[in-house]
């Protein structure tokens, strides 16, 4: 409802909310026979679904999949139908993902420090803090931390149905690779 269409103003929708409790205002707060403040966890009286989710324990990169040091935090692991993994990542210098790609593509976000990424017989891309790289469904890629910074980067593969499956892992990244020969 907009505010323009209503026949209530904001002022008299924040006294009387103010003095609901906070269940009573989640349940919705009708003036006029109108919804003033909708409720945005599902039925009124149902009560929140939400929850915390447990913290995985930190995990080292697996040696078949990296090379060097590469610390990992699963952030979410979403259960059907969202079907999205979304890691944090670590990389000490030098290095690396091994070349893989992703059924239906990856977003990389770098949080700190300077790493590269390179798509199989593409140019080498150097990436930042705040840089954001999309890496498209099937494209044989790697990623990692420049020769002379550590890189962290959010990770986010949208899995499907398929959870890790939705990865396809091939031989480790040459230093030839990595230096973008």
């Amino acid at each position: 409802m907009s505010a323009t269409s209503s026949n209530w103003d904001r002022r008299s929708v924040l006294r009387a909310s103010a003095a609901l409790s906070a269940p009573a205002a989640l349940a919705g707060l009708t003036i006029n026979g109108d919804t003033a403040y909708a409720d945005e966890l599902g039925e009124a009286g149902t009560g929140p679904t939400l929850a915390k989710l447990p913290k995985p324990p930190t995990a080292k990169g697996p040696a078949e999949r990296f090379t060097g040091d590469v610390w990992l935090d699963t952030i979410t692991a979403s259960p059907e139908p969202s079907g999205i993994l979304v890691a944090k990542v670590r990389f000490a210098p030098c290095s690396r993902t091994a070349w893989h790609r992703h059924a239906y593509g990856q977003t990389l976000h770098v949080t700190e420090g300077v790493g590269v990424v390179r798509a199989r017989g593409g140019k080498l891309i150097v990436m930042r803090t705040g840089d954001t790289v999309y890496t498209p469904p099937g494209e044989w890629h790697f990623h990692g931390a420049a020769r002379e910074h550590f890189m962290t980067h959010l990770a986010m593969v949208s899995t499907g149905d398929e959870g890790d499956g939705a990865t396809e892992w091939d031989d480790h990244v040459t230093d030839e690779e990595y230096n973008g020969r």
